[in-house]
């Protein structure tokens, strides 16, 4: 099998003597592998994301500010010929992710060399060969279109390039599966710390009485076993950003310590007789509602005011069902050039039901079932397999049936009559659900605001707040607010 290249160039580059001195740079470099964009270099870039571009600007074109726009974690390097104007912020855009402010026409090949040789060094730690990647590792350039696709990601998008270039600790918040690590990453790689550690703890994989040794480190001697001393995360984040997953699984009794080091940049190590400075930047990412869990003393309330600084809630995707067809063709294309397979494209009636289905896993579940299904090649199973969840639309089952005849349709359901004041009493719960969440967006959290505006009770408003994460607990889901 061929080595796999590292580094993958888009380039829609019409100048000929351009393409020649491009070609002979990459021939001479095995670590690069190009390809010419298309007709829609928009679409190419979302069907396979490239690591950087090399653009060709023309007059009156408006492609660079559109892709700067579209796709923020792509570095651009711009080829402007003599005839044409720089594009407007071409210097501090391409500059800040490692090219120079772009290239003149017709190219100069120690130049080319410098701005590409330079460009290529700082990606080597974040574009590596989809061979040797970790799939549970999701990297900025995998997903460019998460953020691209709909209103709200590009929000997102927008409000995490506002945050980046500053220390202000980030709370991304929302349900499993969503992309919390992937918004996460792009926090970091947009921001002046790209070039330093980005150190990532699972506070719910690692067990209370071992959480405190892996965060801050141990002197030697300081409990049986300590043999030599280790440092933490803190300390191998020093400089750079730590991500803390899943803050809201994070014992209380942790939690004054990682205030301290919050507030005042210290920590003392297991057994050290000194305190430790560390200058780290640290994103956190839950699916709790972390306010209910403050009202059950189970999270500092002012640990939570601390770390929600600037808070990024992603919605699941239920409620974005119009990036599904994108996803699918990515996942598949991906996954098919990772195990040397060929993917048959799923049929319209298939992106249907697939659109219809609820995806409770969110991109997680929806990339493993575009994993099995370039492995397996059998959609009819894979569809199956959605039919026999319960699902969000009345007309998937139809589309199932409709899809392949080996797909068995599911008997109908009927729903259990209720009665005129249940189905009231249900109604008002839900108005008031709704009221609560919007309510505590608008106020940051601030529950006893919330309270007052809402002209209920404080304790009232807690009360109903912990009725909302029962529920969503019994689900096995999250209260988006």
């Amino acid at each position: 099998m061929p080595e796999q290249k590292q580094h993958r160039a888009l380039l829609a580059v019409e100048n000929e003597g351009a393409r020649r001195a491009l070609r002979g740079f990459f021939r001479a470099r095995s670590d690069v592998a190009a390809r010419n964009a298309g007709a829609d270099i928009f679409e190419d870039i979302r069907n396979t994301p490239p690591c950087f571009i090399l653009l060709e600007v023309q007059n009156q074109d408006g492609r660079f500010e559109t892709l700067l726009r579209d796709f923020p974690g792509i570095p651009i390097v711009a080829l402007v010929p003599p005839e044409v104007k720089p594009p407007p912020g071409s210097k501090p855009q391409t500059s800040r992710y490692g090219a120079s402010e772009g290239l003149a026409l017709p190219l100069d090949d120690s130049e080319l060399a410098v701005c590409l040789g330079s460009l290529l060094s700082s990606l080597s730690c974040h574009c590596r060969p989809a061979a040797a990647a970790n799939d549970a590792v999701p990297s900025l350039f995998d997903l460019p279109m998460l953020f691209n696709s709909s209103p709200r990601m590009i929000e997102i998008r927008d409000t995490i390039g506002k945050v980046a270039d500053t220390n202000a600790t980030v709370l991304i918040r929302g349900e499993s599966g969503v992309g919390k690590e992937i918004a996460a990453r792009m926090v970091f790689m947009l921001s002046e710390r790209r070039d330093k550690a980005f150190v990532k703890v699972n506070c719910a994989a690692i067990p209370n009485d071992l959480l405190e040794s892996e965060l801050f480190g141990y002197e030697a001697g300081a409990f049986t076993g300590a043999l030599r001393a280790k440092p933490g995360k803190f300390e191998l984040a020093n400089g750079g950003t730590l991500f803390l997953d899943e803050i809201g699984e994070m014992h209380p009794s942790l939690q004054a310590k990682l205030l301290h080091v919050l507030q005042d940049g210290e920590f003392s190590r297991l057994g050290a007789k000194h305190d430790t400075s560390v200058d780290v930047r640290v994103i956190c990412a839950t699916n709790r509602l972390l306010e209910s869990r403050v009202a059950q003393g189970l999270f500092r309330e002012d640990l939570f005011y601390r770390i929600n600084v600037v808070t990024v809630t992603i919605p699941p995707l239920r409620e974005r069902k119009g990036e599904i067809p994108n996803l699918i063709r990515y996942f598949l294309n991906r996954y098919a050039a990772l195990y040397q397979r060929t993917a048959l494209p799923l049929g319209d009636q298939a992106l249907m039901a697939m659109t219809g289905y609820p995806w409770p896993g969110n991109i997680r579940e929806l990339e493993n079932f575009c994993k099995r299904y370039v492995i397996m090649g059998d959609a009819s199973a894979l569809l199956r397999e959605i039919q026999s969840h319960p699902r969000d639309d009345s007309n998937l089952e139809t589309q199932l049936a409709g899809f392949d005849s080996a797909v068995a349709p599911t008997p109908a359901r009927s729903e259990p009559e209720r009665s005129l004041l249940e189905i009231g009493r249900q109604a008002a719960w839900e108005a008031e659900r709704h009221a609560i969440e919007k309510m505590l967006v608008a106020t940051r959290w601030n529950r006893r605001e919330a309270a007052r505006r809402l002209q209920v009770s404080y304790k009232a408003l807690l009360n109903k707040i912990k009725q909302m994460e029962n529920e969503k607990i019994a689900q096995g889901g999250y209260i988006n607010t």
